[in-house]
């Protein structure tokens, strides 16, 4: 339910991107030598892992057709993966000058529909589950290049990241968590690529409108055997 999506364009742009360090605190993170065995790995496939995703988004357990359909009761996220407004946008699915975390403090849908994929209005996304599960690829794809090109303009690279078992400081207590591809693309759905480099690169922990930290998603999602290929590219 990503909802400070960065636009890649603005990214691109902008050689001032870099997040000043200063004005955060730097927890430290460390890596963790524990065996590898007390966390979660071989959770499933790609597919394992988008209907965990999906169940979790919404509370419907999979193969629930309601999931589709499911409305977010507070900030109005869409479907299966509840989708917000800026996500959307990215995507080319729509199109808004106001929108949730840009002049609205909901996602209110107030703009128009591009007719990708044929949908052309809400209630057109709310009912193909096939666009829902194109998008969040495409999504997925998204995150993957955004993390990739802000991990580049720090001087990192993700690969050094991927399978290292790292204690995060989250409000005061340590978290260990194994940092997988899947656990990744999940904490960036729930807060994006950049607040997933402030983790990795930083040790900042961030939740969401609802008050979910970063940290779940990563720990929850980790371990299911996933590749970019099964993104779909941007």
């Amino acid at each position: 339910m990503y909802t400070e999506f960065i636009l890649l364009s603005e990214i691109l742009s902008n050689d001032g991107f870099a997040i000043d360090r200063s004005k955060h605190h730097q927890s430290q993170t460390v890596v963790n030598l524990y065996s590898q065995n007390q966390f979660q790995e071989n959770q499933g496939n790609f597919h394992d892992m988008l209907e965990a995703l999906g169940e979790r988004e919404t509370g419907f357990i999979s193969g629930d057709s309601r999931q589709y359909n499911f409305v977010n009761p507070q900030l109005y996220f869409l479907g299966k993966y509840q989708f917000a407004e800026i996500l959307l946008i990215r995507l080319g699915y729509y199109k808004a000058k106001v929108y949730f975390g840009n002049g609205a403090n909901k996602n209110y849908w107030r703009g128009t529909w591009t007719s990708k994929n044929g949908i052309n209005s809400k209630v057109e996304f709310l009912n193909s589950p096939e666009a829902q599960e194109m998008a969040i690829r495409e999504a997925f794809g998204v995150y993957w290049q955004d993390i990739n090109y802000l991990m580049n303009k720090r001087g990192k690279s993700i690969d050094s990241y991927l399978s290292q078992i790292k204690t995060f400081n989250e409000q005061g207590n340590p978290r260990t968590v194994k940092i997988t591809l899947s656990g990744i693309i999940a904490a960036a759905h729930l807060k994006g690529p950049d607040k997933v480099v402030d983790l990795l690169v930083n040790g900042k922990v961030s939740q969401d409108p609802f008050g979910t930290s970063i940290l779940a998603y990563l720990e929850e999602f980790g371990g299911y055997e996933t590749t970019p290929s099964d993104f779909l590219q941007p």
